[in-house]
């Protein structure tokens, strides 16, 4: 990538977060950008995304839209220089019904957090309730099957699946959303990756205004 590439996003974000991780995880440069209102209904504030979705990943070329995109966007700039494993790689049913069920987690996290505490709906509506349990439903079958999926993963640097998975588990906690104590196995999974650098790096935090 002959010039640093710009991302747009939140750093509250856990798909954010992801696109950050993979830049970090790849070395690669980037300039962040912070979106501060997420009520916002113009694309120009998402970097043109006409989903007014983030992050975006700006480029010489055009933007790049979605974590997943972007993540490959990423990858082919430092060519075969890491071994990523992505989804259609993954090796049997279970590990990808497993990142089926991260993706669900991702986006009922996204409906738990932006439904209830940004636009403070009341949390018993069937929608959230529904969604909630189905989250717990998504994260006992994760917590009952990790072992067994990250022990058949073929050999790899870096993988998306263990990648979105920490983004999402993390901002469990981050957002105060559903308690990772009764998932042992998933805990003890995001303790281990919390000490990889790039992590550290990319850690949660609300994005400040800049004063003015």
């Amino acid at each position: 990538m002959p010039a640093i590439p710009r991302l747009v996003g939140r750093s509250s974000s856990h798909y954010t977060r992801l696109a950050r991780l993979f830049a970090e995880e790849l070395g690669i440069a980037y300039a962040f950008e912070p979106v501060h209102d997420l009520a916002s209904r113009d694309p120009a504030d998402y970097a043109g995304n006409p989903a007014l979705k983030l992050p975006v990943l700006v480029l010489a070329q055009g933007p790049v839209f979605g974590a997943e995109n972007i993540c490959r966007t990423l990858a082919e700039g430092v060519g075969d220089s890491r071994r990523i494993l992505w989804t259609e790689q993954l090796p049997d049913p279970r590990a990808r019904n497993a990142q089926e069920l991260i993706w669900h987690g991702m986006g009922a996290q996204v409906q738990l957090v932006f439904g209830m505490q940004v636009a403070r709906l009341p949390a018993e509506n069937v929608y959230f309730a529904k969604a909630a349990d189905g989250f717990r439903n998504a994260l006992a079958w994760l917590d009952a099957n990790l072992e067994s999926v990250l022990h058949g993963l073929p050999p790899h640097d870096l993988s998306l699946l263990e990648a979105s998975l920490f983004c999402l588990l993390e901002h469990l906690e981050f957002r105060d959303t559903l308690p990772l104590a009764p998932y042992h196995h998933l805990a003890a999974f995001t303790e281990a990756w919390r000490e990889r650098p790039a992590a550290r790096r990319t850690r949660y935090a609300f994005d400040v205004a800049a004063a003015g």
